[in-house]
């Protein structure tokens, strides 16, 4: 994997030095800055066992279906948005696995350029050597944003629905998947129609990969979810 990161650097014209750098000591000590990151939000650190089994399964369904075995990018997803990008001339289409997103959220600056995406591809690849999908997943939980001034799964459901992380229901659960791609527009408080559109999709999504019946999307749909009012 050493071998497959330097050789791309190189051809990229990235400064092979530089890049182990900047990023090794970084990456190696990703969980610790994780949880500083999320306490300086007033965000608290909640692995992995103690969140709802249905938080990882509605995120992955969503976000990343080849989460468990891809190698932390996804060249179907590049590929698709390398066609869209061309098309459009412009970076427009993200194809970024979960993986690619920690790393870009952690790591790097949100700006759409070429170095930038081989960048968050590279640090995905060696993310994936260092850390065990599970773990990955969990920092992942933990510093993302959620809207609402909530960093991390257990801000999110307390501040969206006054629950503990490890009591949330499949519809709670599958409205919180949908949140991280556009945190402020769709989250519930602010926008609760368009919080039910996403919260659609990612139960769609689901039925799509066999984890939950048509059925079970649709009651999980209609369910009433107990949205906390604002300031509550």
């Amino acid at each position: 994997m050493g071998v497959i990161v330097t050789l791309v650097l190189a051809v990229t014209s990235i400064p092979i030095l530089h890049f182990y750098q900047s990023y090794w000591l970084k990456l190696r000590t990703l969980p610790a800055a994780v949880v500083h990151y999320e306490s300086r939000h007033g965000g608290r650190w909640t692995p992995l066992n103690r969140t709802s089994g249905w938080v990882p399964k509605a995120l992955v369904a969503t976000e990343d279906r080849t989460f468990f075995s891809n190698l932390g990018i996804s060249f179907e997803g590049i590929g698709r948005a390398l066609l869209v990008d061309l098309h459009t001339h412009r970076f427009t289409q993200g194809g970024s696995t979960l993986t690619q997103q920690l790393a870009r959220d952690t790591l790097l600056s949100p700006a759409k350029t070429f170095r930038r995406k081989v960048t968050e591809a590279l640090l995905a690849v060696m993310m994936t050597a260092l850390y065990s999908k599970p773990e990955i997943l969990t920092l992942y939980l933990n510093e993302v944003y959620f809207g609402s001034g909530a960093y991390g799964i257990q801000s999110a459901s307390r501040v969206y629905f006054g629950v503990p992380a490890d009591r949330l229901t499949l519809p709670q659960a599958a409205m919180l998947a949908g949140l991280p791609q556009a945190p402020s527009a769709e989250n519930p408080l602010a926008n609760f129609r368009r919080a039910k559109a996403r919260q659609y999709q990612v139960l769609e999504s689901m039925v799509h990969d066999g984890i939950i019946s048509q059925s079970e999307a649709e009651r999980a749909y209609r369910a009433p979810l107990s949205i906390r009012p604002s300031g509550a």
